[in-house]
């Protein structure tokens, strides 16, 4: 079951990798939390990379927040703050990775130091499962722990920050948003949702943001288009999955964003079978 710990005062942290490994994985099934979970913020002394996904995975990292799919995994760099939550018949797998000892292959500068995506081919999946395993000799989890560093590479997107509001009235509406983008109430919807009036609510948005609601709303929406995208799922597809009833449209908002077309993006992390591992909602 996967371990976590708690954090009460800034700083404080656990060790879920304990020497000599340098890499563990560990698995949350839907039977442990068949309704879905939240952990508080908390924080780790180890790196870790959430991935597996079967249902919906949200992460609030620093603030920020990020969908994980299937196919690509969320890197969590040491000691970054964070708040999971999964919906119902969730599971994924999270794996640690000792900051001592952590020497990836690919030295992108700085890539390891800040959250981000990580395409989780098959190969490497099948080496990460393979960290489960403590009864195998020292020297051959040592090989095994070095084709993990071989294989990790961060996945190439756009920086489209989703800060989260602190305000309680729009923290209710920006989960509301980052769990369905493409839910099509408006302003004053929304507002009536947090209880409180749209001028209100957009003073909030923006105080907490530095953006207005609308710019918010894309910023989600385009976050999310960019996890979906990763997962190999059609343009079309996503579009529709993030509230667009055209693709042209769709199309125009995510370049004006990322300054890319969503084609770009598409498959960057997929080489499973999409039945297999289904895109949460």
């Amino acid at each position: 079951m996967l371990r976590v710990h708690q954090v009460t005062e800034p700083g404080r942290g656990s060790r879920e990798v304990e020497p000599p490994y340098a890499v563990t994985t560990s698995r949350l099934g839907r039977e442990a939390r068949p309704a879905g979970h939240t952990w508080e913020p908390h924080r780790h002394l180890d790196h870790e990379l959430l991935w597996g996904v079967v249902g919906s995975v949200t992460a609030v990292v620093d603030g920020v927040s990020w969908t994980v799919p299937p196919t690509v995994g969320l890197w969590l760099p040491a000691g970054a703050l964070h708040e999971v939550t999964t919906g119902p018949g969730s599971e994924f797998h999270a794996t640690y990775f000792r900051t001592d000892v952590f020497v990836p292959a690919r030295t992108h500068p700085g890539a390891w130091d800040l959250p981000g995506l990580v395409p989780m081919y098959g190969a490497l999946r099948e080496v990460l499962l393979y960290m489960r395993r403590y009864d195998m000799p020292l020297a051959a989890r040592s090989r095994a722990e070095h084709v993990a560093f071989d294989m990790l590479q961060p996945l190439e997107v756009a920086a489209v920050d989703v800060p989260m509001p602190t305000d309680a009235r729009a923290l209710v509406v920006a989960r509301a948003l980052v769990a369905h983008p493409a839910d099509p109430r408006g302003l004053a919807e929304f507002a009536r949702l947090s209880g409180c009036s749209a001028r209100t609510l957009t003073r909030v948005f923006t105080a907490d943001t530095g953006m207005s609601f609308v710019q918010w709303r894309i910023q989600t929406r385009m976050r999310a288009a960019l996890t979906y995208l990763a997962a190999g799922l059609p343009v079309s597809v996503v579009g529709r999955r993030v509230g667009y009833d055209s693709p042209s449209a769709f199309v125009a908002v995510f370049r004006r964003v990322t300054g890319r077309t969503p084609g770009h993006y598409v498959g960057l992390g997929s080489d499973v079978d999409a039945a297999r591992w289904p895109v949460g909602a």
